[in-house]
């Protein structure tokens, strides 16, 4: 698989997103049950180690024992580099309940990129700036890693950008139904986001492409490739390993 390189590391174009194997859809109570119930420990092991063999050498996660657990396993196993891209988001599962303390927790264990939640980074409508942001940014420089945020505002980039913080990569939503998840109160349009990506020279790492189920791969994957720069990256949840394969013959062919 095509790889994108940012700072000194190589991350495949397409990143193993895992809503879809901890149980978070965006879409359903009753399809978050179901692949809560579909995906155990061994099953997502299993699914995270098919991806790997098949090309992926990212994982996009939230800080947790868990998925540091999945990793230590499949990079047991892979001849090659295994990355994590590692967020502070905080949920009901959740043991830190800080994003200072995930931080932390990402740094020790050498999440090749330190994603600053958007639950942080979009607290205010009403600010000229980040606040605390910018020590968290040196934090993750002085360990040698590379920092990013999340953010579903085009006006939290666009912030960060005028006052030039140091921020490597953005994850941002990017699909063709301008979903961001279900209540989103923001009124950005779908051409808002595209000439956003478009217009900012940094690497974004795009996330819901599929609009949380609502879109098929070979709908939604023609549209990233054709408004994405070729710097930029994919984070798509997987429910099966049919959709793994399925999704990955499509981005292999489009990316």
């Amino acid at each position: 698989m095509k790889t994108i390189r940012i700072g000194s590391r190589e991350f495949s174009r397409v990143l193993f997103g895992t809503n879809a194997v901890f149980g978070r859809s965006h879409f359903s109570v009753a399809r978050d049950a179901e692949y809560r119930a579909r995906f155990d420990a061994a099953g997502i092991e299993r699914l995270v180690q098919r991806a790997v063999d098949s090309g992926i050498n990212t994982v996009e996660s939230s800080a947790s024992d868990r998925i540091g657990a999945v990793l230590s396993a499949v990079r047991k196993r892979s001849p090659r580099p295994v990355c994590f891209v590692g967020s502070t988001r905080i949920d009901e599962t959740s043991e830190i309940k800080s994003h200072h303390r995930k931080l932390e927790q990402l740094i020790a264990t050498r999440a090749e990129v330190c994603v600053i939640h958007a639950q942080f980074v979009d607290r205010s409508e009403n600010t000229d700036a980040v606040a605390g942001l910018e020590p968290m940014l040196e934090q993750i420089h002085a360990a040698g890693l590379l920092a990013g945020i999340s953010t579903h505002r085009v006006r939290t980039v666009e912030l960060c950008e005028r006052r030039g913080y140091a921020i490597d990569t953005y994850m941002f939503p990017l699909n063709a139904t301008g979903f961001v998840y279900p209540g989103y109160p923001g009124r950005e349009s779908v051409k808002d986001r595209i000439d956003l990506v478009r217009g900012v020279a940094k690497p974004f790492i795009l996330m819901k492409t599929l609009a949380a189920g609502r879109l098929p791969p070979s709908e939604a994957l023609p549209f990233v490739a054709e408004h994405a720069k070729p710097i930029d990256l994919v984070s798509i949840g997987f429910g099966s390993e049919a959709e793994l394969d399925e999704t990955l013959r499509l981005a292999e062919r489009l990316f």
